[in-house]
This record gives structure tokens, sequence and C-alpha cells, in this order.
């Protein structure tokens, strides 16, 4: 029985060790990427609880022999952690993905790079791969909707036109209102960044915060953006190709009038307000219907873009070398954008004291410029009037006896874009070089020295066809300008590093940096070219008694001291603290220096023993600053008396002199001081929230006041006044799912109050202008700098009581035309009756955004939108002809047609054709709000198709949609400021990017 017994514990054993072999004998293989499908090598694979790993090889292949059921832990440096379990398949193929902790990441904050855990100012970093998923010529479009408190303008939707930013609303009200741009270290003052590809960029940070921008001084008072360039990489030798090519076509194009409609139309709106129609029987209407619209613009432009870059890194050098080719053609004729750009970022570690290296981009633009080629469209577009004459030559109104009474200038846009030449071309390069050194243990010393240098040469002509040559007397009118902006920059940095006790952490930084810009121009400009063939190329041909020429150059310096110090306690306890001292060329003399210091705490709450192991809150921290920034953008020699040519008859002959301009020698920086609580807050690793509350107030504001006219000048440039921004901003991003599906949403929104705190002496109002056709700009104590102001509409009146009532006020009024409110009381409709119908900065401002992935398909979605926006632009003349505004009788859009008063539409709810004293009010004026979905992209990965390539890394293919839907509340072209200048186009882009 015994020997029985043996027998089977033997077999059980045998069984037993015979499928554990089996088990280890398995060898599990497969490849490691990350989420674009580029290998990963050096990948640590271990399996979890032994000591057996494996490391990925340069493809990211690997090999490990493991037991069925057996976790293998798949990680790698700046890379999440995955688990797998062993199952049937020897084969597993992983993607990991970035890390998602963003306390983790470096951050650029001018001068240095700080971990974002460690920041105590308020910074939104935007990568460059979220910047590249729109395209476009200037990198600053795809900001819009992506940062919170940062508001982006697009006013002007023509190719090749800047986008205005401003950052946590206006402080100044006659000073510049811009951010500064930093390129690689390189403060910008020729800011425009048309010149820079947005495949070139790594990152883009925004300092928000005084505590954040005081580093940069008397310019950080409007925010800085920081921009650092793509560099090379050890152990990564890549080609990278990317293009992109696609149509615009015109979107929110109103229905304009049919000939039949427009005939009712304009007769009807003459024979109310001049008793005679413009056609009749004795008159009649030509036999044409054109619509000027679709004449103006074209079906559709083409866009394209393409990049390619080499980049790498082996030994002791790492080095990039890109190109880009942009060419976007304008939805109108004669206009469009397109540059080439070539940048180069070198870095060589001469000696391990010693690395130098450069950066180096050369580019070229040129734009083609139609000035407001669609505006005047609802103003003298009448579909009777043809664009040519029978005998081929261009139709203009002013020269038809039949109805040349009813224009007030020479129109033909048609004829514009074939007889005019309008182009900006530039030239520039802006490029460093730098050298870093380590003389000792956690002492650095880097210096630099850079230029930026910008050709720029606009050219100009109509020829003797064109409206202007006609109004010249049929010869060709032309210009040439040509502009040269010079900076140059060095700058020293010396930075001391240490850590000790893994408790203190302590950095110091100290820079010295001087720059100095030049500007100069020269111009020529001539009219009565009797020959066309060389334009304005050559200016003797010009009759010589209309040439004119300009020329002008000034300069300007800035010399600083900064330092900065950062410490932090057991990564628990942070501060900063930052001053600079600024002395500037543009101030008197009695303030050439002012000093900008700045402090910010923090405080990381999820360090503390009660959040340490907490699974809910996995982040949280708390963050205060206090700065004082400065604004040194006045323009140069202000604070100066100049001598300014004045030219005068004596005896009846001409004479040659100089008047002097008054001085301030006590002219000094407008004033930022600033105040910013914020929160940072993860939860379960998945879900950020950042919050920031601000007060910043804006003193010594520069202004010209009036002075006694005894002194004889009418006013004079002095430090004025105060303005006070308050606001709050939220940041929120969730992951919803985390598996093969992927599905995360991100939204931002910011609302701001801008409140004119006081002006000079007791004065509580100033008058900037106003125009007839009802809209008022005054700076108030209480209101925003960038109120609106205008009447405010009661209504249509429709009824006889209404007419009878509003006669008390207006006895010319009638039925069909506009009441308003008034304000005061005294039965008479004036500027005393206005009130402000909103700001032209928006009130409350926001994006969001989406992105799905599934295996090797992402969509990602976001839009833009903004609310409480007023307009207090007079001369749109779609909102002219719509409500028959100061009596001109303009054209309206098929809208407004159909909703005219008229006796036979009483309830109309738009003023009657030929409405008399109408004006542009609250009614149209305020209260604007829209949305845009800027961009939708299906992208689809095929690295995974083509995996076994030994020489593609990784391949995407992917499908734009830009801005194919939006939402307004005007029937304007650009949703998002309600001009007719220019159309707004929607882009269907296809594209690729490939790196080998």
């Amino acid at each position: 029985m015994k020997t029985k017994i043996n027998h089977l514990i033997i077999l059980i054993f045998s069984i037993l060790m015979h499928w554990t072999g089996l088990a280890q004998n398995k060898m599990v293989t497969g490849s490691i990427t990350d989420s674009n499908g580029v290998p990963i090598p050096g990948a640590n694979i271990i399996i979890k609880g032994s000591q057996v790993s494996t490391i990925s090889d340069f493809d990211g292949k690997y090999s490990i022999s493991a037991n069925t059921g057996s976790i293998l832990i798949f990680s790698s440096t700046g890379s999440q952690t995955i688990e797998k379990t062993v199952a049937q398949s020897s084969t597993i193929d992983i993607i990991l993905a970035d890390e998602i902790s963003e306390l983790k990441e470096v951050v650029v904050v001018g001068y240095g790079t700080m971990k974002k855990s460690d920041l105590t100012g308020s910074i939104t970093q935007i990568k460059g791969d979220v910047l590249n998923t729109v395209t476009s010529s200037n990198p600053l479009e795809a900001v819009q909707g992506r940062a919170a408190g940062v508001a982006v303008l697009n006013n002007d939707s023509s190719p090749g036109a800047s986008p205005k930013i401003r950052i946590r609303g206006n402080g100044s009200v006659s000073a510049g209102n811009d951010p500064l741009i930093v390129v690689d270290g390189f403060p910008l003052v020729n800011s425009n960044l048309n010149d820079i590809s947005s495949n070139d960029i790594e990152s883009m940070e925004i300092l928000k915060d005084a505590s954040s921008a005081a580093i940069y001084g008397s310019r950080g008072a409007n925010g800085v953006i920081l921009i650092t360039t793509k560099k090379g990489k050890k152990g990564q030798n890549n080609l990278e190709i990317v293009g992109t090519s696609g149509i615009s076509t015109p979107t929110r194009m109103p229905k304009t009038l049919s000939r039949d409609n427009f005939i009712s139309f304009i007769n009807d709106a003459y024979t109310y307000s001049t008793g005679k129609p413009v056609y009749s029987a004795t008159n009649p209407a030509p036999n044409t219907n054109v619509n000027w619209q679709d004449q103006v613009i074209k079906n559709m432009a083409q866009m394209q873009n393409y990049s390619l870059s080499f980049s790498g890194g082996k030994d002791n050098t790492t080095y990039l070398l890109s190109g880009n080719i942009f060419s976007q053609d304008g939805i109108v004729e004669a206009s469009g954008f397109k540059k080439m750009t070539l940048r180069t970022n070198l870095n060589h570690e001469y000696k391990p004291w010693l690395t130098v290296g450069t950066h180096l981009q050369v580019g070229r633009s040129q734009r083609d410029i139609r000035n407001n080629p669609t505006g005047d469209i609802f103003r003298y577009g009448w579909p009777t009037i043809p664009v040519k004459n029978p005998d081929g030559s261009w139709h203009y109104a002013t020269e038809d006896p039949s109805v040349s009474s009813y224009f007030e200038g020479t129109w033909n846009p048609v004829s514009e874009a074939a007889e005019m030449t309008n182009e900006t071309s530039s030239d520039r390069v802006l490029g460093d070089v730098y050298a870093h050194f380590k003389p000792m243990k956690n002492v650095t010393f880097n210096t630099n020295f850079g230029v930026d240098i910008s050709n720029e040469k606009q050219y100009e002509y109509y020829t003797s066809k064109s409206t202007a040559g006609i109004g010249s007397g049929s010869t060709g009118t032309g210009s040439q300008y040509y502009r040269r902006q010079t900076s140059q920059l060095t700058d020293n940095i010396l930075s001391y590093s240490n850590t000790w006790n893994d408790k203190h952490s302590f950095t110091a930084t100290g820079v010295y940096s001087w720059q100095e810009y030049v500007y100069e121009d020269l111009g020529v400009r001539g009219s009565g070219f009797l020959n066309d063939a060389t334009g304005a190329n050559d200016i003797t041909y010009a009759d010589r008694g209309s040439i004119t020429n300009s020329s002008n150059k000034y300069s300007s310096k800035l010399i600083s001291w900064t330092a900065r110090t950062s410490y932090a306690y057991d990564e628990k306890y942070l501060i900063t603290l930052t001053g600079r001292y600024d002395g500037s060329s543009r101030f008197g003399n009695n303030n050439k220096w002012g000093f900008f210091p700045s402090v910010g705490l923090g405080w990381r709450i999820d360090k503390e023993k009660f959040l340490k192991d907490n699974t809910t809150i996995t982040a949280l921290k708390l963050r205060a600053s206090y700065g004082v920034t400065g604004n040194q953008e006045i323009g140069n020699y202000q604070s100066l008396s100049k001598l300014v040519k004045a030219n005068y008859v004596y005896e009846n002959n001409p004479i040659f002199g100089f008047v002097e301009t008054i001085g301030n020698p006590d002219l000094k920086w407008e004033r930022n001081i600033q105040y910013n609580v914020g929160i940072d807050l993860t939860l379960w690793n998945r879900f950020d929230l950042n919050l920031d509350f601000y007060q910043r107030q804006t003193s010594d504001l520069l202004y010209n006041v009036p002075i006694p006219t005894t002194s004889g000048y009418s006013s004079m440039l002095q430090n004025i006044g105060e303005v006070k921004n308050v606001g709050f901003e939220v940041t929120a991003k969730v992951q919803i799912i985390d598996s093969d599906f992927k599905w995360d949403v991100s939204t931002n929104f910011s609302k701001n109050k801008n409140e004119i705190v006081s002006l000079y002496g007791d004065v509580q109002r100033i008058n900037i202008g106003s125009s007839s056709a009802g809209i008022a700009k005054y700076l108030i104590v209480g209101q925003p700098v960038n109120s609106v102001w205008a009447r405010e509409s009661a209504g249509i009146i429709k009824t006889q009581e209404q007419l009878t009532a509003y006669q008390q006020i207006r006895p010319t009024a009638k039925l069909g035309e506009e009441m308003y409110v008034d304000k005061n009381g005294d039965k008479i409709i004036n500027n005393d009756d206005y009130s402000n119908i909103g700001s032209t900065s928006p009130d409350f401002f926001y994006g969001v955004s989406t992105n799905l992935s599934y295996k090797n398909m992402t969509l990602d979605i976001y839009g833009q939108g903004a609310t409480g926006l007023a307009s207090d632009e007079d001369n749109n003349y779609m909102i002219f002809g719509e409500n028959q505004i100061q009596n001109r009788n303009y054209i309206p859009t098929q809208y407004a047609y159909d909703r005219m008063w008229s006796p036979t539409n009483t309830n109309g709810n738009f003023p009657r054709a030929g409405a008399q004293e109408v004006y542009l009010s609250n009614r149209t004026n305020g209260d604007w709000n829209y949305f845009v979905i800027k961009n939708i992209k299906l992208a689809y990965n095929l690295s995974k198709v083509i995996k076994h390539s030994d020489w593609i890394k990784q391949l995407n293919v992917y499908v734009n949609a830009q801005n194919y839907i939006n939402i307004a509340n005007h029937r304007g072209y650009n949703p998002e400021s309600g001009s007719v200048n220019s159309p707004y186009v929607k882009t269907m882009l296809v594209g690729f990017s490939a790196k080998f």
C-alpha cells in the first residue's frame, strides 16, 4: 500500500513539473511604441515580483521568457507604466503614452525652466502638436480657445493678417496692450509671427500673472508669450515630412437682393425719402442682373503647407534643420499670402564644461492685400449696374448720368482686382549664438548674442483704368516704401542650483541684458503715370509735380539687471522671488530706470501626510503671487522736446522752418500691480482643474493731457489715472474613458471686468471720438476702457399710438422708423442719451475640445466662443443697409428686406425702406455672441499597418475641417467681429505626416 502511495505521489509531482516546465519555457515577444507609433528603444520589461527583466532594442522590439499568468510591467522614462498579464498568445504589443501627470512636465519660465509642480505663478503651456492641429499662416491663431485668460481676436480674416492678443484685459488707454513675444530667449520688437512655422515650435508658454512676467520687467505688463523651437535629440536621427493641402470656400454669405426686389426696394426708399423713385417709365432700369457678392468672392481658394526636417544627435552634438513652405490664396482676387522659412538649431558639447550652439531662422514672405474688397457691396452694389460697358471697358456708375447722383465715389471692385497691385514682401533673419559654461559644480553661465533683421518692401500701383486712376485723370498712381527693423540683443545669465538633504532645493539666477532697436523707412509716391507697363518701379515716369517722398529713423535701447531665486522645502513649500531693474531710453531723464519686483508662494498640499496616500485627491497645490510690471510701449522720443518741420508763407514766399514740441522729463513707465491666487487640483489621476483669481491695477497711464494754450501747446504726454482688471479663469480636463477606446474632454473659460478707476484731476470723462452714424468712444470713470456708446433702441414705430407718443420727441417721425430712449427726459435725442452698449473686448470667452481615439484612429474637435461683445465699427455697410442708417438708402440683405416694416408688413422688426433719422444703437451693435468649431481632425495611424518596415517609423494621414460650424447672432461675414470687409472661409484639408 505504501509503495502504491509513493508511486502516486511521484506521478502527480511529475505531471506538475511537466506543466510548470511548459509554462516556464513560454517566450513572449512584441514591440513597444509611443502614441504616434514611433518605436521606443530602451524600454524596460520586468516580470512582476521577480528579478527577470529585459529592454527593447532600437526598433522597440523585445523578447522575454515568462509563465502564463505572469504579469509583465512595461515602462520608459516620460511615459506611462503599463501592466499586462501573459495569456495564451505569445505576442504582446504595447503603446506607452506620454505620462499623464502634468505636474511632472517642464515648462519654460524666462531665462530658464522649472517643473510644473514647482510653479508659483500662472502659466499656460501649449504643446507644439496642439498648435499644429490648425493650419494657418500665424501660430497664434491656434492659441484661440486654448488658454484661459488669453483672448485671440481675429478681426481681419484675410490671408496673412495677424490676430490681436489680449492677456487678462486691456491695461492701457493709449500705450500698447500687446504681450511681449520671446522666441528661444529673444524678445521680439517686431512681433509678427507670420515668419515662423508652427511645425518648428516645441512649446508655447504664456505668462499671465505678474509673478511670472516680472522677470521681463518693463515689457511684461501685458503678459509674455515664450516660444521654444524644436531641437534634435541624441540617439534619434529622424527625417520628418508633413504635407497638407486643401480648399477654402466662403461661408456666412448673406443672400443679396434679386434684381426685382432691389428695384422695388430702391424705388420705395427714394420715393419715401425724396419723393421721387430711381427707376420709372421715363427712366427704366437697365436689363442687367449682377450679383456683386458673387463677382467679388470666388467659389474656392487653395491652401498648402509643407515641411521637411532633419533632426537627431550623436555623442556630443544635436541638430535640427527644417524648411517650410506655406501658401494661401485669398477668396477674393488679387489677395493671398505665401512664405518660406528655413531654420537650424545646433548644439555641441565641446568640453564637459563648455557647450556652444546657435538658433537661426531665415524667412521670406509675400502678402497680396485687398483693402476692404467686400465692404462696399451693400453700399454701391446695385444689381442693375453692369461690371463692364458694351465695349469691354470697366463700368463706373459715376460716369453714368442716369444714376451718378446716387453714388458718392468711383466704385467697381472687379476692376480694382484686375487693375491694382498691393503687395508687401518681407525678408527676415532671426538668430543667436550662445555659449554655456559650467565653471564648477551647480554653477552655470550662459552668454548669447542675437539679431533680428527685417527688410520689408511695400509696392502699390493703380493703373490708369482703376478707380484711383480714373479719379486722377485716367493716369496711373503708385508708391514704394522700404522699411528696415534691426534688433540686437545680448544676455548674460549666471545660475546656481543645488539640492541637499533631500529636503532643500534652491535655485538662483542673475541676468544682465542689453537690447537695441533701430527702425528706418524710405518712401516715394507719385501719380500721373502715362504708361502702366512699368508700374511704380520707375518713379521718374510719374508727373514730377506729384512726386512726394518721406524718410524716417529712430532707435531705442533697454538695459536690464535681473535676479530670481526659488526655494522648495520637501517639495511642499515653494517660494519664488524676482526683481528686475530696467533702464529705457524712451523715458524722461528723471525716470529712466524702474524696479519691478514679484513674489510667488506655493503649497503642495498633496505632499502633506494627511493627503499623501489619498487615492481621490492625487494632486493639490495652492498658489499666491504679487508682482509689479511695466509698459514702455509709448513710441520713441516722447519725453523730449522735438523740432518738427513746419512750412508757412511770408510775403507770398514759402518759408521752411521748424517748431518745437513740448517734452516731459518726468515721463515714466506705466506701472502694473497684479495679485493672483490659484488652485491646481487633480482627482483620481484623471481629472485636472486649475482655478485662478486675479486683480490687475495699472497706474501712471500714459496720455496726452490738455494744457493751457497760453503755454504755446495744446497737450502734453503725462502719467495719469488708473485702470483695473478683475477676473477669474477656469481650466478643466477629464479623461472619461481610458482603454482601447479613449475619450477626454478639456474646457476653459474666462471672465474679466475692466474698469477705469481714475483719469486726471477731477476729470470724469474724456471724449475719444464719435461718428455721425451714432457710435461714440469715451473714457469714463467706472466704465471699461473699450466701451462702446450709442443710442438705446425703443423699437420700430408700429402703431399710431407709438407714433403719437414719439412725435413728442421727434415731431417728424413716421411709422416704420425707429424710436430711441430719451434718457434724460429733455425731449431731444442726442449724445447725452447714449448708453454703454458693451465693449469690443469680450466679457466672457471660452474654449472646449474633445479627443477620441480607438486603436489607430483619432478624432479631435475644438471650438471657441465669446459673449457680451459690442462693435464700434461705424462703417459696416451691411448694418447700414439693413437698418437704413443715416438716410443713406444702402442695400439690405434679403433677410432684412423680408423683415422691413411696410404698410403691408406692419410687424416688421427692421426700419422701413428709406427710413429717416435711424442710427447705430444697441439693437444693431450691442450684445453680440458667437461660437466657432475651429477644427475637426480625423486621423489614422498607419504605423501599425507598416510595422514590419525597417525605414518608416511613423505614418499618419488625416482630414481637417476648419471653421465649418459657426454660430453668431449677427449676419456679418466674420462671426468673431461682425466685419464685412473681407470674407470668412471654411477650409477642408487632407494631409500626412511621416517620420523615417
